[in-house]
């Protein structure tokens, strides 16, 4: 698992970093267009605002559009043409010209807008590498804030794998533990179907009748997970809701299991209907009560209580509790808190799993307490049906 987490997250961080130098590149594109772009606006601004012949007479005008539109360093030239040479004039191409230039130091672009205006050709000129430095800038300030978006983008994805990594662990844990208890819970009756046919055709005297009834027990014990393992696959549909009694629902599972524990009711004089689904609702509860035989309560309590827009179900038992650290599990698919698998206390882990569905297609909350027994706390939404189809 470590080794599949690994390669989930070395293709996660490439495909980050391809994404983000992708939109880096971009972004720099985009600033040195625009960069250029405004450098070219401000030399057109300032070629069209210089007039000539007070530029020729006053030297300090270059000085203040210098100041004025921050363009470091500055050059300008201003050439008359005269009446005989405006062949000359009429032949200048006015616009932007990039031209590479070799300086003491180095080579240098210089860029140069030239303007025709009043027999006069004006040309406003400036280091191409003054841009530049300003983009150099930006560009470092971008890489280090997309070089942090990079790191944050590792930790979060790294987080985010390692979540889903432990769930597909959890789930592959589940896996194996559901293939264990299906062989488990499968090869017991199996055997002992096989063990009463084979002693049955080995012994003709033996009672048919008898056999028969043993290898029935386990073929309705079979049949009973595999009921099970199918509600669980089942989605059931809201639309069948209809109101019903919560009250009544217990009393009838009063005389459904009343022989083999004994029930006490808490309930007022108020009405505990909630917008549900009888069957399912019984089907919880008779597995809630089950779990407490199961596990040897004689004795399980029904308390119904009404806050505002709530039904509160509390159902409690005397039985031996369940241990605090696996409270938390109880209501997992395939989990037992007895882990023996003793056939005194026959079960296959679904039976809560089941509790559980069945409630959240309610909107119901559970809750559950062992002290002293356990004890559920189920709490209904009290609307009435009409209410419960317009939500």
């Amino acid at each position: 698992m470590n080794n599949f987490k690994n390669e989930l997250f070395l293709k996660y961080a490439l495909v980050v970093f391809v994404i983000i130098a992708f939109f880096e590149g971009i972004l720099i594109f985009a600033l040195k267009k625009s960069f250029d772009t405004h450098l070219k606006d401000k030399l057109a601004l300032i070629a069209t605002q210089i007039d000539p012949k007070e530029m020729l007479q006053n030297k300090k005008e270059l000085l203040k559009l210098q100041q004025k539109y921050k363009v470091f360093p500055l050059y300008v030239q201003i050439a008359k043409i005269d009446d005989l040479n405006s062949t000359l004039y009429k032949n200048i191409n006015e616009g932007y010209k990039i031209q590479n230039i070799k300086t003491f130091l180095k080579h240098e672009k210089v860029i140069t807008y030239t303007l025709k205006k009043e027999h006069y050709i004006i040309n406003v000129s400036t280091l191409y590498s003054t841009n530049n430095e300003k983009i150099s800038i930006i560009k470092i300030i971008s890489i280090l804030v997309a070089f942090f978006i990079y790191l944050i983008s590792l930790l979060v994805g790294y987080k985010f794998i390692e979540t889903i990594s432990n769930q597909i662990e959890i789930s592959f844990k589940k896996l194996k533990n559901f293939n264990s208890n299906v062989s488990h819970e499968l090869k017991t009756p199996l055997t002992i179907i096989k063990g009463e046919i084979e002693l049955a055709l080995m012994n003709k005297d033996k009672d048919c009748e008898k056999v028969l009834k043993n290898i029935l027990e386990e073929v309705n014990y079979i049949s009973e997970i595999t009921d099970k393992l199918l509600f669980l696959t089942k989605t059931h549909s809201k639309k069948s809701l209809s109101l019903i009694d919560l009250e009544e629902i217990i009393l009838e599972l009063h005389e459904k299991y009343g022989n083999k524990i004994e029930f006490q009711f808490n309930f007022g004089e108020e009405d505990y209907e909630i917008a549900g689904d009888k069957t399912l609702i019984k089907i919880a509860l008779s597995n809630i009560i089950e779990n407490s035989i199961k596990y040897g309560a004689k004795k399980i309590i029904f308390t119904l209580q009404k806050h505002k827009n709530k039904i509160i179900l509390k159902i409690k038992d005397n039985g031996p509790g369940i241990p605090k650290e696996k409270l938390p599990f109880i209501f997992d698919e395939f989990y037992r808190v007895d882990e023996s698998h003793s056939k005194n206390i026959k079960g296959f882990g679904l039976g809560l799993s089941i509790v559980r569905n069945i409630l959240n297609l309610h909107n119901a909350k559970v809750k559950v307490k062992s002290e002293g027994g356990v004890e559920f706390i189920i709490e209904f939404p009290a609307l009435s049906l009409k209410n419960q189809h317009s939500s």
